[in-house]
């Protein structure tokens, strides 16, 4: 017996016309909000918004796209901090449940034991510590 309702990443249709709407919902709020700066909080919600219907949608391709989203955030962050703008107590703490909650999405469409993912989880470690 499959412990998922959708063994081996089989959704219905309706689940992948939800995850579509969703998709194009969570793509325009993190297109906004990279236009707004670096606001780590609601980035990182977007990005962990963004996961799931791109895993639904685009299977292993999805995570790829998400890592992408994912330096984009990092690549930010750098700039902020050679601009002379520490990561405010707040916005670290939140990183650093952010990297450990993805650290635990192990497995299924999720899989975050892939190499690049573990770089990208080690990276965000990096600014939680600086």
């Amino acid at each position: 017996m499959f412990a998922s309702p959708n063994p081996m990443g089989h959704f219905s249709t309706p689940q992948m016309k939800m995850a579509g709407m969703t998709l194009q919902a969570v793509q325009m709020e993190l297109e906004r909000v990279k236009m707004m700066g670096c606001m780590v909080e609601q980035h990182l919600e977007c990005l962990n918004k963004l996961l799931e219907p791109l895993a639904i949608l685009q299977g292993v391709m999805g995570l790829r796209t998400w890592l992408q989203e994912v330096q984009c955030l990092l690549t930010m962050l750098k700039q902020r901090s050679f601009q002379g703008m520490p990561l405010m107590p707040r916005e670290r703490q939140v990183l650093a449940w952010y990297s450990a909650r993805w650290r635990e999405l192990r497995g299924g469409p999720c899989d975050m034991s892939r190499p690049e993912a573990q770089i990208v989880s080690c990276a965000v470690n990096l600014f939680c510590c600086s």
